[in-house]
């Protein structure tokens, strides 16, 4: 136990809501403590361990308005006149969150302190299990910040019952993403199987070798995939991945599609190779057992969707290729602008992903979804929300079968409320908004009004965790990254002056050519 530790630092008071088994005050003895901080304290459970979710400053001298304007008016200051100084004192108010008991079991608190007992800062140790800490393989996220504590979470507890990671754009949620990414894939190689849906190219960085000295490189553990070359193979769809695409379809032609499909996979089997959607618009097109009123529409569809030049005869990538151990693979989308498009192959991948972790082919795995509220809207027609309904099967079934899911979003109001219930972590950085205030509220078990108004002062790179990495709210700071960072994270000064020496660069080569 450090000297710290030791020190008692306070003294519980009575209030009219304090001592209760869901509010402890006290008023500061010694020393200064700060809102987000651990205390413990004796009780007749056990020992409770208490997060400080508020600090109030007070003064008998300046406890009623009217007489400080009085007696200041006349220009006059008080702690001229007064012993001010001396009645100044802090109170801080708390939450009760467990107690340990004396076989060394948790419970929640049922009964309260007494008034005078003292209260001491909590220690390492006690938080370390307190918290489910994980200091021997846990990943290194940041520190619990005035303990000095490094936040090292389970694997298994942060992922396998799903991740939500909430911020306001600028905030951090793609850094600690990388942080995250960074520690598994220092890990053993069963870590290392992670999926990066990316819209906007922020992890593309991983896959690039770095050239500062300061920085690790992950780029032979990184496989990235630019969307001009992603194909989906036809022969690998099915009725119910097509009915997603175009959820417009009907029985009679889900029928018929099924049952052409199936021709075209049997015709393949037996030598005549691999079709696309000319083929199946063709077999469409000379099927006479479709009815007109069927036939056009169909075709219409499948027209459509080979404008996007999305759909080939075998996929790229592999689904087998996506999450081998040891490695991170990057899908990045950032050069598409058709948001459909990004919600087809969005939802293709997730499915055969499932599919094929549900029938054991592939190792359990991580997918990350960037950008979220853009693939599981909350509010949208099902022909607009094309990968909404895979990524719910994913949150509801996932864990079952090791398929986890992480989800990132600037816009928590925005994003499907069914998904992020099932999301048994959440990390939040900063947000003011108050619909996604609201929202995160009503999705985050144990996130009580004092925790999630403190949300709203977060600094860049500091974090809440909430849910069951910790089974306790923490408020931490993250790390810094060990990687490179993403082009997007780069200031404003220095994009600018990268831009204008690669023109100098390229008016200078142009001049030399002429």
């Amino acid at each position: 136990m450090t000297e710290l530790a030791e020190e008692k630092i306070g003294t519980i008071i009575s209030t009219q809501d304090s001592p209760s088994p869901s509010s402890v005050d006290f008023v500061v003895n010694k020393g200064i403590i700060h809102r987000g901080q651990f205390v413990e304290l004796p009780c007749s459970e056990g020992t409770m361990i208490a997060l400080v979710n508020d600090v109030i400053k007070t003064n008998r001298y300046f406890e009623r308005a009217d007489s400080v304007k009085e007696f200041e008016s006349n220009g006059s200051a008080l702690f001229e006149q007064f012993p001010t100084a001396e009645w100044e004192y802090l109170v801080a108010k708390t939450r009760p969150l467990g107690v340990f008991t004396a076989d060394g079991l948790t419970k929640r608190p049922t009964f309260p302190p007494s008034p005078g007992t003292r209260v001491s800062l909590a220690r390492k140790e006690s938080l370390q299990r307190f918290l489910h800490f994980d200091q021997e393989s846990g990943l290194h996220l940041g520190e619990v910040e005035h303990h000095q504590l490094p936040v090292k979470l389970n694997v298994s507890s942060l992922l396998k019952k799903h991740l939500a990671i909430l911020a306001m754009s600028g905030f951090g949620k793609s850094h600690f993403a990388s942080v995250m990414l960074e520690e598994l894939l220092d890990r053993k190689k069963e870590h290392g199987r992670i999926a990066v849906l990316d819209p906007h190219g922020e992890y593309s960085s991983f896959a690039e070798p770095t050239k500062d000295k300061n920085c690790k490189d992950y780029s032979n553990k990184t496989k990235l995939i630019k969307a001009h070359d992603i194909k989906i193979g036809v022969p690998k769809l099915s009725v119910n991945i097509v009915s997603g695409i175009i959820p417009g379809l009907s029985a009679p032609q889900k029928r018929d599609l099924s049952r052409l499909l199936s021709k075209l996979k049997s015709e393949m089997k037996q030598g005549m190779g691999p079709f696309d959607l000319n083929d199946l618009r063709d077999a469409i097109a000379r099927d006479e057992g479709i009815k007109e009123n069927s036939k056009s529409p169909l075709i219409a569809w499948l027209d459509s969707l080979r404008e996007m030049h999305l759909f080939g005869k075998t996929d790229n990538p592999s689904v087998v290729d996506l999450v081998k151990p040891g490695q991170l693979t990057v899908i990045d989308l950032g050069d598409l602008i058709n948001l459909k498009k990004k919600q087809i192959i969005v939802s293709y991948f997730a499915q055969r992903l499932f599919y094929e972790r549900r029938n054991k082919f592939i190792p359990p795995f991580l997918l990350v979804l960037e950008e979220a509220h853009q693939f599981i809207p909350q509010i949208a027609k099902s022909e607009t929300a094309i990968s909404r309904s895979i990524i719910r099967t994913i949150a509801r079934e996932g864990r079952k079968f090791g398929a986890s899911l992480c989800l990132i979003s600037q816009r928590p109001v925005q994003l499907d409320t069914t998904a992020l219930s099932q999301c048994g972590t959440h990390i939040i950085l900063r947000i003011t908004n108050p619909y996604d205030l609201k929202h995160i509220g009503e999705s985050s078990e144990g996130l009580d009004s004092k925790s999630l108004d403190m949300i709203t002062s977060l600094r860049v790179g500091e974090a809440l965790i909430v849910g069951e990495a910790t089974h306790f709210p923490v408020f931490f700071k993250v790390r810094q990254r060990k990687s490179q960072e993403s082009k997007h994270e780069i200031p404003l000064e220095r994009a600018a002056l990268q831009f204008e020496e690669e023109k100098e660069k390229k008016d200078s080569e142009t001049a030399a050519l002429l």
